[in-house]
């Protein structure tokens, strides 16, 4: 089958951070999103630049790439439970206790963010350079479906990574807003506490993993899952004066001898 040209796949492309340098992407999307754009952390507690938490260490982190230019558009991790208890439950409490399967086979889905540079990509003529020709990316025709393209993108490959990982459940603590869209494409998501104010109101909601995986969202686009950010490492780095030059969205550096 021809890929249409204009879709998820053709455009853009999920990694798995499975490098210390790919960590350190993620970490900067996030200051960017959640101090710089969004206020939601203070700055001062991040001087590098990169904004991390305890959780990030039982963490899975995934980054979204523009093909053509290189550049880092977005993030996601999935978090594993520590000593029975998931983020979500700093916020808010379930209306049952979650039982030990629960914690042995689930991950919660955090820190979704798109950075606001990602709008550029977001107009009706978008100029190709694997072929020098415009082309009329219609299926991202604003900024919203934009962040809605790049946020399925980030949940199939999550999806694909979980299912191999052995994970049945997903929990999430969303806003009404995503938690709307979502649902509305089709995928159930059960409620499993009241909502509580964190950054706004935010509800907690459980999806199973094998329902997700059998969305027909999935039987056009979002077919390339994942890749592995060492595999990209490998073969962008080039040899710069006895160094390597790699590069970081649209930042080069020059690792040390």
């Amino acid at each position: 089958m021809t890929q249409n040209p204009h879709s998820f796949d053709s455009c853009f492309e999920v990694f798995l951070a499975d490098t210390p340098e790919a960590e350190e992407i993620h970490y900067r999307i996030r200051y960017r999103v959640y101090c710089d754009e969004l206020g939601f952390e203070d700055k001062q507690l991040f001087p590098d630049g990169l904004e991390r938490d305890e959780w990030d260490a039982n963490a899975v982190h995934f980054l979204v790439r523009h093909k053509f230019s290189g550049e880092w558009l977005g993030a996601l991790r999935l978090v594993r439970p520590e000593r029975q208890r998931f983020p979500f439950e700093e916020h808010c409490a379930p209306y049952r206790g979650l039982a030990k399967a629960s914690y042995s086979r689930a991950v919660e889905i955090s820190r979704l963010c798109v950075v606001k540079e990602a709008r550029r990509f977001a107009l009706r003529k978008h100029h190709s350079p694997i072929d020098g020709r415009p082309g009329n990316v219609s299926f991202l025709h604003d900024y919203r479906n934009l962040n809605r393209s790049i946020m399925w993108g980030l949940y199939r490959a999550a999806t694909v990574y979980s299912a191999r990982s052995g994970i049945d459940d997903w929990f999430i603590l969303v806003t009404p807003a995503l938690a709307y869209f979502v649902s509305k494409e089709g995928f159930r998501m059960r409620q499993i506490g009241d909502a509580c104010d964190h950054r706004g109101q935010r509800t907690p909601y459980r999806l199973s993993v094998k329902h997700i995986l059998q969305n027909p969202l999935w039987q056009q686009d979002y077919q390339q899952d994942y890749r592995l950010y060492s595999e990209l490492a490998e073969t962008r780095a080039v040899r710069y004066g006895g160094r390597d030059l790699r590069q970081i969205g649209v930042v080069s550096f020059v690792s040390g001898a």
